[in-house]
């Protein structure tokens, strides 16, 4: 393989990847920007997940994600709270009615991986995901680790 093409390969499989999870996403009324975030929020639940945390962790610009926010919110899925530290910001929970849908995200998550990765078997899965931290980790760009099913 020529080695310049890495980088169109890469936004390809990153385009594969999104339908994919859009397709397995639609079941759930939720889009794949909107199931990261969901997902992100309830993983870190015992911290204090700001609007500013999202959008250092995913890279994502202030109207983006206000956008994104807003139709969880219109959706019932979270809530802003006032930040008890710090009255400038909200804090973003989870909705008792999202909870009450018991969505596991783990199991989504594996699905949307499984239906990417179809192709490959269990070691060429986990070589593509270790080799993909290895270049964000470089870059220091990976700061969702808690969040990777294979690791």
């Amino acid at each position: 393989m020529e080695t310049h093409k890495i980088g169109i390969l890469i936004k390809m499989a990153s385009v594969e990847f999104e339908k994919d999870a859009a397709t397995i996403l639609k079941h759930y009324d939720l889009t794949p920007s909107q199931f990261k975030i969901l997902r992100y929020v309830n993983h870190f639940k015992e911290k204090k997940i700001r609007q500013i945390d999202i959008e250092h962790t995913f890279n994502m610009s202030n109207p983006t994600v206000t956008g994104i926010l807003q139709n969880l919110e219109k959706k019932e899925y979270i809530k802003r709270l006032p930040n008890p530290e710090d009255k400038r910001s909200k804090v973003i929970i989870l909705s008792q009615k999202l909870k009450d849908q018991k969505l596991n995200f783990e199991r989504i998550s594996q699905e949307i991986n499984n239906t990417f990765t179809k192709n490959l078997d269990s070691e060429q899965s986990q070589l593509l995901a270790d080799l993909l931290h290895e270049l964000l980790d470089g870059r220091q760009k990976c700061p969702i680790k808690g969040l990777n099913n294979s690791k």
